[in-house]
């Protein structure tokens, strides 16, 4: 029955036009990133947005249940506030790990509509404030070894010099800006919030004017999220294999997805009072 309903809110969104810009992102596809395997990253989405009778690549996103996801709010902002709203819509697929397969085992797609998104109400898009939404499914989303939920994080631990993991189909090639078929992703450390702030404030720019605890910073490394990246997780693994979302994909430092630049990403801890009134 949910993929007769899923296969119809698909056969739907044929209907639905739109034009769009997204907010300026300086995150895309993992630079450096590995090929992620079916089912690693079980909580994982992507979304694409309808651009011209057009799917066009968009952001990531993640299941933290099965009718709701989170994601960057600048992914989505500026199209649901258009005069084109009423036409708004967003394809998202689960259990997906190429994208360009419709016939992959374990891929589920769906479309939502404006009706479905909430943007914090006190997004700040100059200064990627509370840069944070929530899609909130029309359907129920039937969970199995390809699609499962990340847990929410703890409210009183900071996670710093922990490993976690981003992912994502974002620009992979700085230079070509090329993205890849393949969901991508690369083991990360978590920068403590004040070794981070000190590096932030040496570039100038709207960034760098402050630094608020609902920032989390990864430490420079050999890889980084690109644009495309944006939305996406940055999970730690439990030891019983499932997985916590601490951070959503928010924005590098310079705009050119430098590895040796700090990445900021939402902290999903300052937001859980937020997210449960809402889902």
């Amino acid at each position: 029955m949910v993929q007769l309903q899923l296969l119809l809110v698909f056969l739907t969104s044929l209907l639905f036009q739109g034009s769009e810009q997204d907010q300026y992102s300086p995150s895309n596809r993992i630079i450096n990133g590995e090929n992620a395997a079916p089912k690693q990253f079980p909580y994982q989405v992507l979304t694409e947005k309808l651009v011209n009778y057009n799917w066009e690549r968009s952001c990531g996103g993640v299941i933290i249940s099965n009718r709701t996801i989170l994601t960057a709010a600048h992914c989505i902002r500026d199209s649901i506030y258009s005069t084109l709203s009423s036409r708004y819509a967003r394809k998202i697929y689960f259990g997906t790990v190429d994208k360009t397969n419709i016939y992959e085992t374990g891929q589920q797609r769906l479309i939502v509509k404006r009706k479905n998104i909430i943007v914090h109400p006190e997004y700040d898009s100059i200064q990627f404030l509370n840069d944070i939404a929530l899609i909130r499914l029309p359907t129920e989303i039937l969970f199995d070894e390809y699609i499962q939920p990340a847990k929410l994080p703890d409210p009183d631990k900071l996670y710093d010099n922990q490993i976690g993991v981003v992912s994502g189909w974002g620009i992979f090639d700085r230079d070509s800006q090329n993205t890849p078929n393949n969901l991508q992703y690369l083991n990360v450390t978590i920068f403590p919030y004040e070794e981070c702030k000190p590096l932030v404030h040496k570039y100038e720019g709207f960034h760098a004017k402050f630094f608020p605890a609902s920032y989390i910073c990864l430490k420079p490394s050999q890889g980084s999220p690109c644009h495309g990246d944006s939305g996406g997780p940055l999970a730690i693994r439990n030891e019983d294999g499932t997985s916590t979302i601490v951070g959503l994909t928010s924005f590098g430092m310079d705009g050119t997805c430098n590895p040796n630049t700090p990445t900021i990403f939402t902290r999903v801890s300052s937001f859980l009072q937020w997210i449960k009134e809402n889902e």
